[in-house]
């Protein structure tokens, strides 16, 4: 496809500038726009309707068929069959390239679309060199004529290419293109109205539209002083194949070695802005001078960055848009906005060569520069709208992935695994002497064996705390229980007994759910205990449950000095805590550095550590509605899950919880899906330390490559998340 692009505009260059005076090329340019943005239109809701896989091959078909009529008519009226061309080439063939990487978009998941994309561009920066070598060959040896039959053969063979490629990539595991079909029938609203409801949408088609009107500039200004160097149509064809050839060479070099690197070091928004940075250097540079060679490099520098860096960061940007969405305003985006900047740049020249001869070369290359600092500015919004286009994205999506309708709420609260308050213990207890002596002489009261009179009842209500606080010590379930039956106040001498009945197993649920009650008036004593390292370890991993209740910044602050406790079920059951007292009162945040300080240390484990963590306390299914249900949950581990609720406390809830589900599903597309979000919102050196954890393909090959193919990009598929970890409960036997 590319080959024909690079060799078509060759052909229709010099096909047009032999016929027509350059004069007519900014009207050409206005002409050729308006004309391919009434085709974008078409062919966008073409691609609604019917998808780019049914869309893009009969389009080559009909493409090539028109090329072979436009020889035949160039033989005898060069004239027409020129303006033809040049409407041809210009709006079809645009069309063609924008319906393909829809379909690429559709096929390839958000992590395997870097490697795909790679590949895309290196092959089709070699189809553009070697459509300038047809250009240059064809063109000399044969005419410029002889180029189109050639271009005509190349669109047949696309034609039979594309269904191939489409077929096994919709049968590929994780494909978007399958997926997608699955999906409900969607409404019939305009790709324009998705512009306008989309902000994120509009930045990408006003950055497409200030690139393109730059380039159009530049392009006039490169060919009005080509055509004035070579006269002759010879001459003129074999320039623009070098030119073309030289500028194809160039963007290999460029797609090889510099579009990855810098798409991992500074981010898919500022390689975006590549290209307008060096065009407005370039521009100042040339402007003292404006001469062939001057701005022939810039032009040059403009091409070879817009069909390496610019292209691959422009078509990852695209990825979190939802599949009806894209289909209905990528070629919009693509075409429309594109061409849009030709008639922009097309009227912006019509009334710059109305001024004297001397100061339109200058006029046009400060309007390039200008345009490009605006461009500039656009990009710079582009990861934000990025990234919020990713969360709105999964949110989008979350009712598919909620499929346990029957546990109330469950759409709405975000990680509920870590915002949950469960008080059923089933761990293993630890004994406490004293009560075990008190325990002991109780029975041997009742037995006789001992001087003191054994009880007969309950002891005399004098002192009712007191009372109470001896039945707390009785050792006997039955009597703690039956006093906390009663109508009592929660005084800080009754909450210190209550908190040490926690590590009892046969009395913590009642004593938690008591304190509970009284949290907010007993959190200091609470978070004493909590974080004093003599306590009783099972007193300690309990009481986050219960502060957990208490709405205030003192609960906050003791829970978060828990989260650096060198025991790691604090930690977690402090997390959880901390969850769910910012889910109730989000004012009361914690300190995001001290959160991300907290992953680091997490994520500095070995592998079978991550894997293998354990809880003493693990919740109870039946009573702690989780992330997901016990069966799949043993896939993430209770560390990474813990992760996660710290995460929770510093980034969007609802797009975190479905990318967390979307990483324990077995299938590698919708596990990326997870991974392209994380990326996009964690800092740095926190994802460094995260991904190889949660990546097994990148874990095999850290030392190579310390942070392979995870690139900003998400997001399509999480409404197939849950449809993927329903299967892996019915795989797994019960029991």
């Amino acid at each position: 496809m590319i080959a024909t692009q690079v060799a078509g505009k060759a052909a229709r260059d010099s096909l047009f500038l032999t016929n027509y005076h350059v004069s007519a090329l900014p009207t050409m340019l206005i002409v050729s726009a308006t004309f391919s943005i009434v085709a974008a239109l078409v062919a966008a809701r073409a691609m609604t309707v019917y998808g780019p896989a049914r869309v893009v091959p009969p389009c080559f078909i009909a493409s090539g068929l028109l090329l072979l009529a436009e020889w035949w008519l160039a033989e005898r009226s060069p004239r027409p069959a020129a303006v033809l061309v040049y409407l041809h080439i210009a709006a079809l063939g645009s069309i063609l390239i924008s319906g393909f990487w829809s379909l690429v978009d559709e096929i390839f998941d958000p992590r395997s679309a870097k490697r795909g994309f790679g590949r895309i561009m290196g092959a089709a920066t070699a189809g553009g060199l070697f459509g300038g070598l047809i250009a240059e060959r064809v063109g000399s040896a044969a005419g410029v004529l002889s180029i189109l039959p050639v271009i005509a053969g190349l669109h047949f063979v696309c034609a039979f290419l594309v269904p191939r490629f489409s077929h096994a990539g919709a049968t590929a595991p994780g494909s978007f293109s399958a997926l997608f079909k699955r999906r409900h029938k969607t409404d019939d609203e305009s790709g324009f109205r998705v512009l306008r409801r989309v902000g994120y949408l509009r930045s990408l088609a006003l950055m497409v539209l200030l690139g393109n009107v730059a380039a159009t500039l530049l392009d006039y200004l490169f060919k009005a002083r080509a055509t004035a160097a070579f006269p002759e149509s010879a001459q003129l064809v074999r320039f623009f194949a070098l030119f073309y050839t030289f500028v194809s060479v160039l963007t290999l070099a460029v797609q090889t070695g510099m579009t990855r690197r810098l798409l991992e070091s500074i981010g898919i928004a500022r390689t975006v802005a590549v290209r307008p940075a060096l065009v407005t250097i370039g521009g100042l540079v040339s402007l003292p001078v404006s001469g062939l060679l001057s701005v022939g490099i810039v032009r040059a520098l403009e091409m070879v960055v817009q069909s390496s860096l610019f292209r691959a960061g422009y078509e990852l940007l695209f990825t979190p848009v939802v599949p009806a969405e894209k289909r209905r305003t990528k070629t919009i985006v693509d075409v429309g906005a594109d061409r849009m900047g030709d008639i922009v740049g097309g009227a912006l020249i019509r009334l710059v060569i109305l001024l004297p001869v001397a100061i339109v070369d200058h006029t046009l290359l400060t309007l390039v520069i200008v345009i490009s600092l605006a461009s500039l500015a656009v990009a710079r919004m582009l990861h934000s709208g990025y990234v919020r286009a990713l969360e709105q994205s999964l949110i989008h999506r979350a009712g598919a992935i909620d499929v346990d309708t029957d546990v109330p709420g469950l759409r709405t609260i975000m990680m509920e695994s870590v915002s949950g308050i469960d008080f059923t213990m089933t761990g293993v207890g630890l004994r406490l002497d004293e009560l075990r002596d008190t325990a002991a002489r109780e029975t041997a009261r009742a037995a006789g064996n001992d001087d003191t009179p054994a009880p007969t009842g309950a002891l005399p209500a004098a002192d009712a705390e007191l009372s109470l606080l001896i039945e707390l010590r009785s050792g006997d379930p039955r009597r703690v229980h039956e006093a906390l039956n009663r109508n009592h106040a929660i005084t800080p001498v009754i909450a210190t007994q209550l908190i040490t009945l926690l590590a009892w197993d046969e009395a913590s649920n009642r004593a938690s759910r008591e304190l509970a009650k009284a949290a907010p008036s007993i959190t200091g004593q609470l978070i004493d205990r909590m974080l004093d390292r003599d306590e009783e370890f099972a007193v300690r991993r309990r009481i986050p449950r219960i502060l957990a209740e208490s709405n205030s910044r003192r609960a906050v602050d003791g829970l978060s000095a828990a989260l650096a406790d060198e025991r790691f079920e604090v930690r977690y059951q402090a997390a959880r805590a901390l969850a769910r007292i910012y889910e109730r009162s989000p004012a009361l945040g914690v300190d995001h550095q001290l959160v991300y300080t907290m992953v680091s240390v997490e994520t500095h484990v070995d592998r079978r550590l991550w894997n293998e963590q354990r809880l003493i306390d693990e919740p109870d299914a039946a009573e702690d509605p989780s992330l997901i249900d016990a069966t799949v949950r043993g896939r993430a581990g209770r560390r990474m899950e813990h992760v996660f609720t710290l995460l929770s406390l510093v980034l969007p809830r609802e797009p975190l919880r479905i990318a967390y589900k979307g990483l324990l599903t077995t299938d590698s597309g919708l596990r990326a899906t997870g991974i392209e979000y994380l990326e996009s919102v964690l800092p740095r050196e926190i994802w460094s330390t995260l991904y190889p954890l949660l990546d097994e393909s990148h874990h095999e090959h850290l030392v190579e490559r310390p942070r392979e193919q995870a690139l900003e990009n998400l997001l399509r598929s999480s409404q197939f998340i849950e449809l993927n970890l329903e299967e892996i409960r019915k795989n797994i036997p019960d029991g």
